[in-house]
């Protein structure tokens, strides 16, 4: 079900939320280097991993419309 609604967004939607994950992404390894070097150790990077998966889905997704939507 969910990925039928993801292949039912357009390009600007998807691009969208692309962008928004690659913000949090960017976010999200700011604050891993700055625990690090405060406290001496790094965090586990899960929730970075989580939002790279995420983007890597989006990212497959739009490709996958660019090739079905070819006209021919």
């Amino acid at each position: 079900m969910v990925a039928q609604q993801f292949k039912n967004l357009c390009d600007s939607d998807l691009h969208l939320i692309e962008d928004i994950l690659s913000k949090e992404f960017a976010r999200e390894n700011e604050q891993n280097k700055l625990s690090q070097t405060k406290n001496g150790y790094a965090k586990p990077m899960e929730r970075a991993k989580r939002l790279l998966n995420c983007m890597n889905a989006i990212r497959s997704q739009r490709q996958l419309n660019k090739m079905i939507s070819v006209k021919w």
